[in-house]
């Protein structure tokens, strides 16, 4: 409505303005008020157009501050009426003018906008980047802080090793060395963890005199301090025997090496061997035949026969006992397998082969029918090495280590077997394997069978190795 009531004022205007042309009546117009927002456009260009001159050269002052479209309607013969409201098509209604956007403005915010947006990410990025780094160095502090307690705790009270020890060292004490040189060597040597541990265990030793005289020792690699301590204390070189009892040794070669080593009478050591019920053994047990624990041993010169060998057997019950067998009949048992395990299989095989034992030991199994069927029990009982025996001799019954012949495990161990041995004879593993063969001495390769067929493919193959190799089998 504002804007049809403008446009009638204006064509009211017009009308005047004519007649007071066609009357020749020069009064000027009033200068108008300043016009609608509305309007802004339309006054811009009337304004413009009132710069142009009349006919005689000179400026129409009656005309300057008319809009352009009164010279337009000056032209309109008077009849001619400008349409009135009612006149006009309405049909459809104009939309609403917008004001003009200012130039640049849409594009200026939505630059601020993308600008805001990827600095709130920069700083979102940066603030997760600080806190990951300030995460980091403070695990790296607290990590370093540990490190640094449990090494300076260390450095107060160094950790002892376990023992028993593992290789052999020669270890000479020099004239002169006091027990602070002897420490520091021990370290170096390897033999104790920490040279402060073996001094505290010199002082802490309970012998009369805790000189270290000279001369040299043995030891061992990684020993507890105080075993080291009670070896070296008030002990002279001289005044010991050493020997060492390898795996798999045989009784009558491991007291030839006893009475080697100690000066022992070999006939005193064997008449003791035959009396194992002196060193607590059950009546099963015909000799110490497997209870003379390898390791390397040492003891003062005044060391009797019965002693060492009572120290031996000791080593072996232990060696039950860490395996889980306190009942020392059922550890004669498992001493005769671990001995077959010694004797036939590498420590990789030990479970496996023990398994393949017990299987063998089931008088209901269809493949060995309760026989062993071994090899190193036969040639022990021939009081050989060598692993080849004739057809004669693997069908000889007189010998009662003959597994081929003979039901059940040998009448005793057939050496002297290591912890390992004796661990895996303990718990065997489960399998169905009954037959195993050693195809290739040298690499130690041993194939399992659970059919006599197969094996007999397998014992060709070792077969054919020994006739490459005679010298060795």
């Amino acid at each position: 409505m504002r804007e049809e009531a403008r446009h009638e004022r204006q064509r009211e205007t017009h009308r005047a303005l004519y007649e007071r042309f066609a009357a020749g009546i020069g009064v000027p117009i009033a200068q108008p008020s300043e016009p609608e927002l509305a309007g802004a456009e339309h006054y811009r260009e009337s304004l413009a157009a009132t710069a142009v001159p009349n006919a005689s050269g000179g400026e129409d002052t009656h005309t300057r501050f008319l809009p352009a479209q009164a010279a337009a309607d000056s032209e309109i013969p008077e009849s001619a009426e400008p349409a009135g409201p009612q006149d006009q098509d309405y049909t459809e209604e104009a939309p609403a003018e917008r004001p003009a956007p200012v130039f640049g403005d849409e594009p200026r915010d939505e630059q601020a906008a993308a600008h805001k947006a990827q600095r709130r990410k920069r700083t979102k990025r940066k603030r997760n980047l600080v806190m990951l780094a300030t995460v980091l160095i403070f695990a790296l502090v607290v990590s370093g802080s540990v490190f640094f307690i449990k090494s300076l705790l260390k450095q107060f009270n160094p950790d002892d090793y376990p023992g028993p020890g593992g290789a052999t060292v020669e270890f000479t004490v020099e004239d002169g060395w006091g027990v602070n040189i002897i420490s520091r060597k021990l370290e170096e040597l390897d033999v104790v963890s920490d040279d402060g541990l073996f001094s505290d265990a010199v002082a802490d030793s309970e012998a009369e005199n805790r000189l270290i005289h000279p001369g040299t020792y043995l030891l061992k690699k990684q020993m507890p301090a105080a075993d080291a301590a009670e070896i070296l204390i008030n002990q002279r070189p001289d005044k010991v025997f050493y020997f060492a009892l390898k795996a798999n040794m045989r009784m009558d070669a491991a007291l030839k090496e006893i009475a080697k080593g100690s000066g022992l009478k070999e006939k005193d050591l064997q008449a003791l061997a035959s009396k194992p019920q002196e060193f607590g053994l059950p009546d099963s047990v015909t000799n110490l035949e497997g209870w003379l624990h390898p390791g390397e041993y040492r003891f003062p010169l005044e060391t009797s026969a019965k002693e060492v060998l009572a120290e031996l057997v000791k080593a072996t019950k232990v060696s039950l006992e860490q395996a889980g067998i306190t009942d020392l009949d059922e550890g004669y048992r498992i001493l005769k397998i671990a001995s077959i395990l010694q004797a036939e299989a590498r420590t990789p095989d030990y479970a496996t082969v023990a398994g393949a034992i017990e299987n063998r030991l089931d008088p209901g199994n269809r493949e060995t029918h309760g026989l062993l069927q071994v090899d190193s029990a036969v040639i022990y009982g021939l009081g050989r090495y060598s692993l080849q025996f004739s057809q004669q001799e693997k069908q000889d019954a007189s010998n009662k280590y003959n597994t081929y012949v003979h039901k059940g495990l040998t009448p005793t161990p057939i050496g002297s077997p290591a912890n390992p041995a004796i661990e895996a004879a303990a718990n065997p593993e489960d399998n169905g394997y009954y037959y195993w063969v050693t195809v290739n001495i040298e690499t130690g390769e041993t194939k399992f069978a659970s059919t006599y067929e197969e094996h007999q493919r397998y014992k060709a193959e070792f077969d054919a190795w020994c006739d490459k190799h005679p010298d060795v089998c």
